[in-house]
């Protein structure tokens, strides 16, 4: 059954005297095409879809490991539920969300690495590294409770963490944004699929460590049982970019005041 609402998460950060701004404004934003019937194992029923520049994620699953009083790492997982161009959805019936039935699924594994410290009951974190990988699949089959159908696909894009940021706050609500290379020796993208060519990416990920309708009955995350870390249920977003994102301008700081989370009805094109 599909646990999934159609809803874009936005979150807002108020600061005193902060100023953020997102890196992907200082990046080539890419807009182009994803040939799915050229992917690895396409069958037939599969899609064209572009011009597109931004794949929206369903509700996915983190299991924070704090692996130090400073350090963590965290494994994350997720499906794709939408295609959008300037923040207009796109129609594409033969994308399946299910995890069940006809069409071709698009998944999401990451495993991340950083550091964290705690401030004003707030508890921040940094990115140092990690690996993140969208799988395409004809045979759609994820599972949450299951902890399976994530990366037994085709990995048509994968990136490094080259940089990110987050903060939850002490009701367990936060948000996080998260960069990546789709280039070079330690990134790719399958040129058969995507056109023209994708380095780069970011991401912005609303946090919710108290989803109880959707946590309930996770028991690991990529295989890590959960006794180990502790459970967040996320929703978010990786709008692609033409050449590789800049050091991110995020701040954090004691200047921070509150954080506020909202939703949004995406909008659909017929």
């Amino acid at each position: 059954m599909n646990i999934f609402t159609n809803r874009l998460k936005q979150t807002m950060l108020l600061a005193a005297g902060l100023s953020l701004v997102a890196p992907v404004s200082m990046a080539s934003t890419w807009a182009g095409t994803a040939n799915y019937k050229a992917a690895p194992g396409a069958t037939g029923d599969e899609a064209i879809v572009g011009p597109f520049d931004t794949y929206d994620f369903g509700s996915g699953i983190t299991l924070v490991q704090f692996t130090s009083a400073t350090t963590f790492t965290a494994y994350f997982q997720t499906m794709v539920d939408g295609h959008f161009l300037n923040n207009a959805g796109i129609n594409v019936p033969e994308l399946n969300i299910s995890g069940t039935g006809s069409g071709f699924e698009l998944t999401v594994a990451a495993t991340l690495n950083g550091t964290y410290s705690n401030f004003s009951g707030f508890q921040s974190f940094s990115f140092t590294g990690g690996a993140v990988d969208l799988y395409f699949d004809t045979t759609p089959d994820y599972s949450f409770t299951g902890d399976s159908g994530f990366s037994d696909g085709a990995a048509i894009l994968s990136g490094t963490v080259t940089n990110g940021s987050g903060v939850i706050s002490p009701a367990g609500i936060g948000a996080e944004q998260l960069d990546l290379n789709f280039s070079g020796i330690f990134g790719s993208y399958d040129s058969n699929v995507y056109a023209p060519a994708i380095n780069g990416g970011h991401s912005i990920f609303s946090i919710n460590l108290n989803n109880s309708s959707l946590l309930s009955g996770i028991n690991s995350v990529l295989g890590q049982n959960k006794s180990t870390g502790v459970l967040a249920a996320v929703d978010g977003s990786i709008q692609l970019t033409a050449v590789p994102v800049p050091a991110a301008v995020w701040l954090f700081g004691t200047g921070l005041i509150g954080l506020i989370t909202t939703g949004k009805r995406k909008n659909s094109v017929a």
